[in-house]
C-alpha cells in the first residue's frame, strides 16, 4: 500500500474531524482506511498523519497504466469505442490500481471521458467485461449519452455477440435459459440451475457452432441478458466450458477464449456507428481462421 505524510499547521481536537474537513471524506470511508484509535486522537501543530493514497485520492483515476495495451477503435462526440485485451480490468477499485482500461484513458489524457459519472470508479462505462475476457467496450463522453444507454441498457442494446472456443464437438445449438445465484467470496462464482428459484436471476443466450476443428469448436453467442460470468457459467452448465476457464471446469490454456465481438443498439440519434465490431480479436489465430468465417470482409 502507498502512503503520503501530511503535516498539520495547527492544533486539531480530533483527527477524524480534521480529515473530513480537509478531504471531504465520509466517516465510513475513513474507518475503512484508518483505525478508530487513530481517528479519535487529537492533533498538535506539526503532528504528522500517514495517509493511504487510496484514501487521499478516493474516486480519482491513476494516470499510470500497467497492462496489455488497449486500442481506440472509434471516437465520436458521444462516446469512445475500445478494444480491451484479455487480462485487463475494466475499471479500478481504488486509486493505486493501474491495470485497467480507465487507467489507459487517464494516461492518454481522455479527461472528458473520465469526467462522466465522477462519483463512481466505473465512470462512463456502459457495461463491463471480465478481467480475462477480451473485446469491445463502450465509454460515454457525456452524462446524457451515459444515462441514455446505461439506464435503458436492456431495452436499447439489441444484440451482444461473443465468440468463444470450447473443447469438443459442440452439439447444443439453440436458445438456453438458466438461473444464476452468486456463490463464494463476493460472489466470485455463479451457481447455475435449470430451474427457477426465488433468489435466482434468469439468464438467456443463443449459441451456434461456427466451426469444429482440431478437437475444438468455435461458437458465436448472442447474449440476451448480461449477468456476471453468464456465458462462462452457462456454457459450462451445457457441458462445454470455455477453453482456459479453469474456474468453470475448462482446461488450462494461455488465455480465456471468450471475446466480445459485436454490440448493436437501437438508433441513438440515428447514429451510423450503432453497429460496432471489434477488429482487434485474436481468437481466430488459435484455429488458424480469418474474418471470412463470418463473411465480414464481404459485408464491408
Amino acid at each position: 500500500m502507498e502512503f503520503i505524510e501530511l503535516c498539520w499547521l495547527q492544533d486539531e481536537p480530533r483527527h477524524k474531524d480534521a480529515l473530513q474537513a480537509l478531504l471531504g471524506a465520509s466517516g465510513q470511508l475513513l474507518k475503512k482506511h484508518l483505525s478508530s484509535k487513530d481517528l479519535s486522537r487529537s492533533l498538535k501543530a506539526q503532528s504528522v498523519s500517514r495517509l493511504p493514497l487510496d484514501l487521499v485520492n478516493h474516486h480519482q483515476i491513476n494516470p499510470l497504466f500497467e497492462g496489455p495495451l488497449p486500442y481506440i477503435l472509434a471516437s465520436t462526440n458521444e462516446y469512445l469505442v475500445l478494444h480491451k485485451p484479455g487480462n485487463l480490468h475494466s475499471h479500478p477499485l481504488c486509486y493505486t490500481d493501474k491495470n485497467t482500461l480507465l487507467n489507459f484513458l487517464a494516461q492518454s489524457e481522455q479527461w472528458d471521458v473520465l469526467g462522466v459519472n465522477p462519483a463512481s470508479y466505473d465512470r462512463g462505462l456502459i457495461y463491463r467485461l471480465d478481467f480475462e475476457t477480451s473485446g469491445l467496450m463502450l465509454v460515454a463522453r457525456n452524462e446524457k449519452f451515459f444515462h441514455l444507454l446505461r439506464d435503458g441498457f436492456r431495452d436499447r442494446m439489441k444484440r451482444k455477440i461473443y465468440w468463444a472456443i470450447v473443447e469438443g464437438d459442440f452439439d447444443r445449438d439453440g436458445s438456453h435459459t438458466h438461473y444464476f445465484r452468486a456463490t463464494g467470496i463476493r460472489g466470485a462464482k455463479q451457481k447455475v440451475d435449470d430451474h427457477a428459484h426465488p433468489d435466482a436471476d434468469e439468464g438467456q443466450l443463443t449459441v451456434q457452432k461456427i466451426l469444429y476443428k482440431d478437437g475444438k469448436s468455435l461458437l458465436v453467442v448472442n447474449l440476451r441478458t448480461g449477468l456476471r460470468h453468464q456465458i462462462r457459467a452457462q456454457l459450462a452448465a451445457l457441458g462445454f466450458p470455455i477453453l482456459g476457464d479453469e474456474l468453470y471446469g475448462g482446461r488450462k490454456a494461455d488465455r480465456l477464449y471468450l471475446h466480445a465481438l459485436r454490440y448493436e443498439w437501437d438508433q441513438v440519434a440515428e447514429d451510423p456507428n450503432a453497429d460496432l465490431f471489434d477488429r482487434f480479436f485474436d481468437l481466430d489465430r488459435c484455429l488458424e481462421m480469418t474474418h471470412d468465417v463470418l463473411r465480414i470482409r464481404e459485408s464491408r
